[in-house]
């Protein structure tokens, strides 16, 4: 069989490079780096809400914390704050008075141990918000299941249990906290009406009922230092528990 070769001075003609036009260019740049392009927006839109809430959010001259096993409808919340603001002060000096209600969800059993399955992130928020300061007065649905986990509570008086062991005192609670509807001046607050649906049709509440049976305390201050960044908490404190019986 003959075998076939090349001769060489055969030749082949390279094909033409190509030339792609500049809408084709970008279309293949797009392409490749999609990703990378939406995972760089995202990343500076991140940014920007994480900045504009470190150094331009509104900060609240005062905070209230409420722990139970659920949340405070959103309009008694709404209300409260209102209702709170109208008997503080300016205290940061930004022309209005301000007022959050900070919510931690959590439960609490005979012995104060915590009820993890009816707790979420509340107890680590809460431990924080105590240690940094943030919070002074708290309304509680369970006084003395709060003080023997917690053991940050004062007495009426003003003294605090045993600084060795604040939570050995808990079974002092009804010493460490007033009930809501012992308070005149909390009692009369207006907190409007809430929703609630029974059989699907919905139903008005008052907002008061949603506080109804809550206990009103505030944190102990170990020190000097403590007791002087809360000479305006103090202050809402008293006008808070104004006329309040024991």
């Amino acid at each position: 069989m003959p075998w076939v070769t090349k001769r060489s001075t055969e030749t082949y003609e390279k094909e033409p490079e190509r030339t792609y036009t500049r809408q084709e260019r970008i279309r293949n740049w797009w392409d490749y780096h999609t990703g990378w392009v939406v995972l760089g927006i995202a990343g500076a839109v991140l940014a920007v809400f994480l900045v504009r809430d470190m150094f331009f959010r509104p900060r609240p001259d005062y905070c209230i914390g409420y722990v139970g096993t659920g949340e405070l409808p959103a309009e008694v919340g709404a209300a409260l704050a209102e209702g709170i603001a109208a008997l503080g002060v300016d205290v940061n000096g930004d022309g209005r008075v301000r007022v959050e209600i900070l919510s931690y969800q959590m439960a609490f059993d005979e012995q104060g141990v915590l009820d993890v399955d009816a707790t979420s992130s509340g107890m680590t928020r809460l431990t924080g918000d105590l240690m940094s300061g943030e919070l002074y007065t708290v309304l509680l649905e369970d006084p003395e299941g709060f003080q023997r986990r917690m053991g940050a509570l004062c007495y009426l008086d003003g003294h605090n249990p045993a600084a060795d062991a604040p939570t050995a005192e808990a079974e002092n609670w009804q010493q460490m906290a007033y009930r809501w509807e012992d308070c005149p001046v909390l009692a009369g607050l207006d907190l409007g009406t809430y929703t609630q649906f029974f059989d699907r049709d919905e139903t008005p509440i008052d907002g008061q009922t949603a506080l109804r049976g809550v206990y009103v305390a505030r944190r102990a201050v170990w020190n000097e230092e403590q007791k002087a960044a809360a000479a305006a908490d103090e202050a809402l404190w008293q006008a808070l528990t104004a006329g309040a019986a024991h």
